[in-house]
């Protein structure tokens, strides 16, 4: 019974010899890229599909793009890229396309939108409602949930190698949220590092 016990307790757990004063190290949980792209795609659609049906109109992509603070001009050219068939509605297909794809570099897309005001005043007022529009909870800086909540509008089939990426990128004291010249920093940064270095 002895051997028995021992065999089945080899084959079920790992036989480690314990440390004086130390507790065997026993294995975190396994970190995978949870919900997966396909779940992340059809999560989107859910948030842009705003009346149910099967289909996303441009006036829901439009509003799904502003909330988080994309300009309507930006959000039509992107809105017609992906409306293959032109026929104003982007179906499952055409949208999972777009999540498949994605829409870009976030930044550059974010900066195309503010950028494009003439006026200093302008601008810095749309990086404010950008900003804002990021900053779901109202405590003046973006944590890494509400840029996920970002990613998956503008970008479903991202990683969370993607979201560590515009994290370590705009969160430069690194206490784990943006606060608002942290990103008004990463806005205006060319992500360009100096030749030579």
């Amino acid at each position: 019974f002895f051997c028995q016990t021992v065999l089945i307790f080899r084959v079920t757990r790992s036989w480690t010899r314990p440390v004086m004063g130390k507790k065997p190290k026993q294995a975190g949980p396994k970190r995978t890229n949870k919900p997966s792209p396909l779940d992340r795609m059809i999560e989107a659609f859910s948030l842009v599909n705003l009346d149910g049906d099967e289909l996303i109109s441009r006036e829901e992509f439009r509003k799904a793009m502003a909330s988080i603070g994309i300009a309507e001009a930006v959000a039509d050219q992107l809105f017609r890229r992906f409306d293959t068939d032109d026929t104003g509605e982007l179906d499952k297909e055409e949208f999972f396309a777009y999540a498949a794809k994605g829409s870009g570099e976030l930044r550059t897309l974010i900066r195309r939108g503010v950028l494009e005001v003439t006026e200093e005043d302008a601008e810095v007022d749309k990086v404010v409602e950008v900003f804002k529009a990021w900053d779901t909870d109202g405590d003046g800086n973006i944590s890494r949930k509400e840029l996920e909540r970002v990613l998956v509008t503008l970008n479903p089939s991202f990683t969370k190698k993607d979201l560590d990426s515009v994290m370590k990128a705009a969160d430069k004291d690194g206490n784990g949220v943006i606060d608002y010249t942290e990103f008004a920093d990463w806005l205006k940064d060319s992500g360009r590092r100096p030749k030579g270095r």
